[in-house]
């Protein structure tokens, strides 16, 4: 069985781009995989948003506190979804992603409420878990989760091979090839691939 951790930005196309490749590889995999997406949040990200924004032509006319606190609470919700199961928390991301990425909506706590009411969330639960210490504390966890895997670009994944915890692959900015060849090849002899260099942890 593989381990994978897969680390994104809220908000980030680049990121959107490829948690969709992944989720499609892992759709048709024949391993069997454990599959995370943690959601990264500091500074650099919120400069990585406005950078790409302006590349597509758009502006950006919140400051950085405020995109960070839509940022924040857009993570909150995710955390909050997830209580509900896996599947209907990776649901409720992807629909917001497409919200904001993809149909360029704003964030509020309303479009987090109407998506989780998509995606079949009791909004009652969703409502008190979005607001919950636990989702708070969880988010700190996954921000240090990512600085002890040395995850310092996104997107990016650790992949582990639970027959050997100690070995652990982290690439970034990768497409569907590439996490096929490392999973495939279960972290064996990785140094022969000459299109990625990933970095063994």
């Amino acid at each position: 069985m593989l381990e994978t951790y897969l680390f994104i930005s809220p908000w980030g196309d680049e990121c959107f781009h490829c948690e969709k490749e992944t989720i499609r590889y892992f759709k048709n995999a024949n391993e069997k995989v454990d599959f995370k997406v943690i959601p990264v949040l500091n500074m650099q990200i919120i400069q990585r948003y406005i950078h790409r924004q302006k590349e597509h032509g758009f502006d950006v006319v919140a400051d950085y506190n405020t995109l960070f606190e839509e940022m924040y609470q857009t993570v909150l919700d995710y955390k909050a979804a997830c209580y509900q199961g896996r599947q209907k928390g990776r649901k409720f991301l992807v629909n917001i992603q497409e919200a904001i990425i993809n149909e360029h909506q704003t964030y509020s706590k309303q479009l987090g409420t109407d998506i989780a009411k998509e995606v079949g969330i009791d909004l009652e639960c969703f409502e008190h878990d979005r607001r919950s210490n636990l989702a708070q504390k969880e988010f700190k966890l996954d921000q240090q989760l990512s600085q002890e895997m040395s995850v310092d670009t996104v997107p990016a994944s650790v992949i582990f091979n639970l027959k050997d915890e100690e070995c652990g692959v982290l690439i970034d900015h990768y497409d569907y090839n590439t996490l096929a060849s490392v999973c495939q090849l279960k972290l064996k002899d990785l140094e022969q691939q000459q299109y990625f260099e990933p970095h063994v942890l």
